[in-house]
């Protein structure tokens, strides 16, 4: 198992996440939270809803970190 599978065992439906700084390529993204509502047709994209918002997007799974307990 690689790490990018390992973090899709991480990320799995209902999980907490926080969007990476990914520099100019992601301003409005920046340390955004949110939860894994379901994944997306290809292997390497979730299904999120960010926190605030009433939509789910998908997004590319290297752009999220889970977080723990005790970041929430």
């Amino acid at each position: 198992m690689d790490e990018n599978d390992a973090l899709l065992v991480d990320l799995a439906v209902g999980s907490r996440f926080r969007v990476k700084s990914l520099g100019k390529y992601s301003k409005r993204l920046d340390g955004r939270t949110g939860r894994v509502v379901g994944f997306a047709h290809t292997k390497n994209a979730l299904r999120v809803i960010l926190d605030g918002q009433k939509s789910p997007q998908t997004l590319h799974r290297s752009y999220l970190e889970p977080l723990t307990e005790t970041d929430s």
